[in-house]
């Protein structure tokens, strides 16, 4: 399942390529990944804004179009990939696909595809997990991704150590909790427990300031 350092690249790769770009047609091949609004709806609200610049927390990565939001989760096998106009009149590794009604290659995993004015952005995603979420303000938000911790790679010592004075049970549930600390998954709080030599088992009242002091550091060096 992807989790930070992935989002962060998606949301790196989102910046590179599509930030600036006017959105001139949106496809959904998917219309249950649009989670929170219909697929025509959102073509409505999103059809001749710009992508800016993105932002992340966590696992989620937020999309500011315009005055809105495009809130994307990439569950267990998403992903984004784009190609511009010139990819795409020269061919790509893309060409033996099926093709949309206007001969374009399709993935059949492709759910969601923004045509942009100098090229277009797809969200794939194999399992169906995961999805896009439109919000309108911080509200909209916060409902959508639910309560969530600071985010792990913009995480201080004495913000760790006081968010663990306040949690019980394992050390690895609560590094796992997104509401505690955003964007550590299965994957990375083994990762970590491994680096800072703590059973993930151990439970956060028994973590005298030495384990602590592993744990923040293998956090940081992990994420």
């Amino acid at each position: 399942m992807p989790e930070l350092p992935d989002v962060e690249g998606f949301r790196r790769y989102l910046a590179r390529h599509a930030a600036g770009h006017r959105i001139v047609r949106v496809e959904v091949p998917d219309r249950e990944l649009i989670r929170n609004s219909s697929a025509s709806a959102l073509s409505r609200a999103i059809i001749g804004q710009r992508f800016a610049h993105p932002l992340r927390h966590g696992k989620w990565l937020i999309a500011p179009v315009g005055e809105l939001e495009l809130l994307l989760h990439f569950g267990m096998t998403g992903f984004l990939r784009w190609s511009s106009a010139r990819d795409r009149a020269h061919g790509d590794s893309s060409h033996r696909q099926p093709r949309d009604p206007r001969g374009k290659p399709r993935n059949p995993y492709d759910r969601v595809i923004f045509d942009c004015d100098d090229g277009e952005l797809r969200y794939n995603n194999m399992r169906r997990f995961g999805g896009i979420w439109l919000a309108r303000d911080e509200r909209e938000r916060a409902a959508v991704t639910g309560p969530l911790g600071p985010d792990a790679a913009a995480l201080e010592r004495r913000t760790f150590n006081e968010l663990l004075s306040k949690r019980r049970g394992s050390i690895k549930a609560a590094l796992m909790d997104q509401r505690l600390i955003a964007g550590i998954g299965n994957l990375l709080s083994d990762e970590i427990l491994w680096r800072a030599r703590v059973h993930p088992a151990t439970p956060v009242a028994s973590l005298g300031p030495n384990r602590r002091g592993r744990l923040f550091e293998a956090l940081d060096a992990t994420v």
